[in-house]
């Protein structure tokens, strides 16, 4: 299975709409959102085009009052997908007890791609390129005792993304 990964739209939801059309012309199945969704137009678009779940961040307080009407969560959220035990958030103060077999966290903007043997850690970084200048996500494909991370950047201004891939066995 092909799941996207994404964070930190915040307020700008054309580049969120570019990182979503991204992935799902990668043939992601589902899209996992780690925070600071800000817009809910970013939600919207995410309901008209495939199956998905946003936890709400810091900036996402005004969304409380939409959250029956979307896939959106508190942290840490505990779910199954691809036979793999998932722990999303957008604060990494969640990450510990390591509990999971996949961790997805947001909120410092930074991109964070790591595995302990038995734990994949998985920050996306900022589509909305608010701190360094470049529009981020990945994608996770999850194959029997592999994991496959394909991290996905532009340039704001460019309109090629470019990647990077990194191979996990377990």
């Amino acid at each position: 299975m092909r799941v996207g990964i994404i964070s930190d739209t915040h307020k700008k939801a054309g580049r969120a709409k570019k990182a979503i059309d991204l992935l799902l012309n990668q043939g992601v199945e589902f899209i996992v959102h780690a925070g600071d969704v800000v817009r809910e137009e970013v939600l919207e678009y995410l309901e008209e085009k495939i199956r998905y779940v946003a936890v709400l961040g810091n900036n996402d307080h005004h969304l409380y009052s939409v959250v029956d009407k979307y896939n959106l969560v508190t942290e840490p959220y505990y779910f199954k997908l691809a036979n793999k035990t998932w722990k999303l958030m957008h604060y990494p103060k969640y990450i510990f007890p390591l509990d999971t077999d996949i961790i997805v966290y947001g909120h410092t903007h930074d991109v964070d791609i790591s595995f302990n043997g038995k734990n994949l850690i998985l920050n996306p970084g900022e589509a909305c390129a608010r701190d360094h200048g470049f529009s981020t996500c990945m994608s996770l494909d999850i194959e029997p005792n592999k994991y496959i991370v394909t991290f996905y950047y532009r340039k704001i201004g460019e309109d090629n993304w470019k990647s990077k891939v990194k191979e996990f066995v377990y």
